[in-house]
């Protein structure tokens, strides 16, 4: 996932039409819970996030929702993928629902058949509130594509114009008008995305309380994918994209993507690696320190807001149950989006709670630009999270791979921890030579 650099404020304007506010309003204050029997509100439930006021400027998004006794959970469905919350509650007409992970919390109230209201998180230093509504799910209508064409496989996407042209990968997968897949950047894969291709037009979206994204784009009589994801986000939403099949012979004219071991480098290689950061009870951890002498260390630039980070810290948690007594140390370095210490420390708190790290976890800093920089000034090239280091038991870096591959990228995730595996490996029997 990609560092955020200084948003612009975001405060949006009023979305329902006066008539139906009223309504709204006159239905949630007029006839409170205990007039009305509760709603039954299990099941799975449809939607959209409104991401500007534009007509059909929305992201379509799924949810699902469980109510037991007073265990109240919404589940944020993509394809196979959920994202549960952490709590909630449910009066019978309003609903409310903590993702703790991601600092964020959705509020809905009960109108007439649809749920309407608002999901806000932490977004730097300011709120991002994202106006939804959602309604009971009805069956997938997606009519079968009758042009012969598909859209499944490997493709290059040539992302921005310009200087500012990024190539990124993407995999897709169709059966019938349905599609599902995800979008990779060198800073980490999108996650699951779903949506369809009919009619030579491809939609595929995310939603799951950080991000909020799209992908529209109309395949053309070349057999490229052209169109414009949309980030979702206040400002710089929108980028230009044209996608070529890997493989076709059109697509020699798309160069490959930077390689994520050549990105983020360090200045002097001959140099030790060194940090001195606090845990999260306040006690200074440092390179120095006996618990990383002659070990082999893997450092990841992290962030509890980075769903890439969350994905991650499962592998790493695996790589140090397995090596751990042979030698491998990890430590986590956090930058979160306040620089108020107490919140970003209860934040890496509940990442830790929720993954059961057993390296440690410190808090390095905020996400304000260029201070990743600036408390590891032995960098050069940062550009996003996580990014993990590779130390041999000299304390001098050996590799540094940018980004993460996650699950949603079936393969490459595969490969991706293979890598790992096969670096830490090298990395311990290096040091009995």
């Amino acid at each position: 996932m990609k560092l955020i650099r200084n948003p612009e404020s975001f405060t949006p304007k009023s979305w329902l039409r006066p008539t139906a506010l009223f309504i709204a309003l006159f239905g949630l204050i007029a006839f409170p819970s205990c007039n009305r029997q509760p709603a039954d509100i299990n099941g799975r439930w449809q939607g959209v996030i409104f991401l500007s006021e534009n007509e059909g400027d929305e992201l379509p998004f799924r949810i699902e929702l469980k109510k037991e006794d007073d265990q109240v959970t919404g589940s944020l469905v993509n394809g196979d993928e959920r994202i549960t919350s952490t709590g909630g509650s449910w009066d019978g007409r309003n609903l409310k629902l903590r993702f703790d992970f991601y600092d964020g919390e959705l509020t809905a109230g009960l109108v007439r058949r649809e749920m309407i209201g608002e999901f806000k998180r932490q977004w730097g230093k300011q709120t991002l509130t994202r106006r939804l509504k959602f309604w009971r799910e009805t069956p997938n209508m997606n009519p079968p594509d009758q042009s012969g064409k598909n859209v499944s496989g490997e493709w290059l996407m040539r992302v921005g114009e310009g200087a500012d042209e990024k190539v990124w990968r993407a995999s897709f997968r169709q059966t019938g008008s349905d599609v599902t897949g995800t979008i990779i950047p060198v800073s980490g894969d999108w996650g699951v995305m779903t949506g369809s291709f009919y009619d030579g037009k491809l939609m595929l979206s995310r939603f799951d309380g950080i991000n909020a994204r799209t992908f529209k784009a109309v395949l053309n009589d070349a057999g490229a994918l052209e169109g414009a994801v949309d980030f979702g986000l206040p400002t710089n939403r929108t980028r230009k994209v044209v996608a070529e099949k890997v493989g076709e012979a059109n697509s020699n004219s798309t160069s490959a993507p930077p390689d994520p071991n050549s990105v983020t480098k360090v200045k002097n290689p001959a140099e030790p690696f060194r940090f001195s950061f606090p845990d999260l009870e306040g006690r200074v951890v440092s390179s120095t320190d006996e618990r990383f002498k002659n070990k082999v260390v893997i450092a990841t630039i992290t962030g509890s807001w980075c769903p890439n980070c969350h994905d991650e810290a499962v592998v790493l948690n695996d790589l140090y149950d397995r090596y751990h007594s042979q030698g491998l140390e990890i430590v986590a370095f956090g930058f979160e989006y306040t620089g108020d210490a107490a919140r970003d420390r209860e934040q890496l708190k509940t990442f830790v709670k929720r993954h059961g790290t057993k390296y440690p976890v410190l808090l390095a800093g905020s996400t304000a630009e260029g201070e990743v920089e600036q408390k590891l000034p032995q960098l050069t090239g940062f550009g996003a999270y996580p990014t993990t280091i590779y130390i041999g038991r000299d304390g001098r870096v050996r590799k540094i791979h940018t980004g993460f591959e996650g699950p949603a990228t079936g393969e490459r995730f595969t490969r991706l921890k293979s890598e790992m595996d096969e670096t830490v490996k090298e990395l311990l029997t290096e040091s009995d030579k």
